[in-house]
């Protein structure tokens, strides 16, 4: 069997050992007859848990100071997440900017960073520069990668192979990003779709904790999409699940590098609203939209309600429980997400609308990172069944990391 096809009984420890995990993380320090009775695992099948997450170095077993200690005999010991070991780096290669973060196994952020880049640059060069910020990062922080579990990669554009098991879909980009870094990094490095792994990180850390069935959309250069569905989260058979951004709201209108025409991604883009409002300066036209500018608000009511009709029938096909918006133009607010829940509640199906919330995504920036992070941490049920491994079978066992720099 492949090993990217999941068993039942790999699924099952990874669920028992994410209830492990999550006890400690939410509770701290804990014994093992805590952990059974927080847990429901037997005392055998916890014992194997705790052994496996020990070798790993997830957890570590420390001495409780709290208890009363006999004069004689064993001290008392618990059980504690290993915050110095299983780092993971995040890394989100997106449109016009690259963020870079590190994390610890108790899902701690340790350091992050971001900086620009040119909207042609190439990949080569976004890799680079996403090297770059985890040099100055360990350098900064003094951070010792030398407990990295992995690397979990988000890019522009559909990624086959988070579902289908082999990523086809431009082998150019991903193949590259994910050679470039298993050269730096000999551990195992994760590659999808920037706005999957952000709906990811809203529905385990962010403003969807907890949600079953999430539709999430980022409005930033471009517009795309990310699927929580029955707790799991989807990519469909090439992975092009959730690209709202390329439905058509007008047959007839502008041309798309996808090849349809009138994409809402060539209307509600940050570049379109920026082009609508004759500026170039998001912060700016943020503040004649603050201040009333009939203009820019007229801009914004309409990229909204074209935004909303999507989303409805989107809504209308999936019926999710909780639509969140991410990506810089969410930070319109009010003038651009009325006029869109306003449509919404107009052209869903008033069953598909029953349970419906709307709401605005809470990591920020970090959300495609953090979304990278969860792949390589795979301590979430919504990875249930997700590869283990990167493109085309080329996961690595995690043995050292290189000490050389990004040129």
């Amino acid at each position: 069997m492949s090993e990217d096809r999941p068993t039942v009984l790999r699924l099952l420890r990874e669920s028992h050992e994410e209830r492990v995990l999550a006890a400690l993380r939410t509770r701290g320090a804990l014994g093992r007859a805590q952990l059974e009775d927080i847990t429901g695992l037997s005392r055998t099948t916890l014992s194997a848990i705790v052994r496996h997450l020990i070798a790993i170095g997830a957890v570590v077993e420390v001495t409780d100071v709290t208890a009363s200690q006999p004069r004689r005999g064993r001290p008392a010991g618990v059980l504690a997440l290993n915050k110095s070991g299983g780092l993971a780096v995040g890394i989100d290669l997106g449109h016009r900017r690259t963020h870079v973060v590190i994390v610890n196994v108790a899902h701690e952020v340790v350091a992050s960073r971001g900086a620009p880049c040119a909207e042609k640059t190439s990949w080569r060069r976004r890799v680079e520069l996403a090297l770059r910020l985890v040099d100055d990062l360990t350098s900064n922080s003094a951070i010792s990668l030398a407990a990295l579990g992995g690397v979990g990669v988000g890019v522009v554009g559909p990624v086959a192979g988070s579902a289908a098991g082999a990523a086809r879909s431009r082998p150019g980009r991903t193949d590259l990003v994910h050679r470039m870094l298993a050269e730096r990094f000999d551990v195992p490095i994760f590659v999808d779709n920037n706005t999957r792994l952000a709906a990811l990180a809203e529905a385990i850390w962010g403003s969807a904790t907890g949600i079953q069935n999430v539709l999430y959309v980022r409005l930033s250069y471009g517009v795309g999409g990310g699927l929580i569905l029955g707790g799991h989260l989807f990519a469909g058979a090439d992975g092009g699940a959730g690209e709202v951004g390329h439905v058509s709201v007008d047959p007839q209108g502008l041309a798309c590098w996808c090849g349809g025409r009138g994409c809402l991604e060539r209307y509600v883009s940050l570049g379109a609203v920026l082009e609508q409002c004759h500026s170039r300066d998001l912060d700016g036209v943020l503040g004649r939209l603050r201040v009333g500018d009939s203009d820019v608000n007229a801009v914004f009511a309409t990229a909204g309600e074209r935004i909303g009709r999507v989303l409805a029938a989107s809504c209308n096909v999936l019926n999710p429980e909780a639509i969140v918006i991410g990506g810089e133009l969410a930070a319109a607010g009010q003038p651009l997400l009325d006029p869109a829940w306003e449509a919404i509640q107009a052209y869903a199906h008033r069953q598909v609308r029953r349970r419906l919330s709307f709401r605005t995504a809470s990591l920020g920036e970090l959300g495609a990172a953090r979304g990278g992070v969860a792949l390589v941490l795979r301590q979430s049920e919504l990875l249930a069944g997700y590869p283990s491994g990167g493109p085309a079978g080329t996961t690595k066992q995690r043995k050292r990391v290189t000490s050389k720099r990004c040129s």
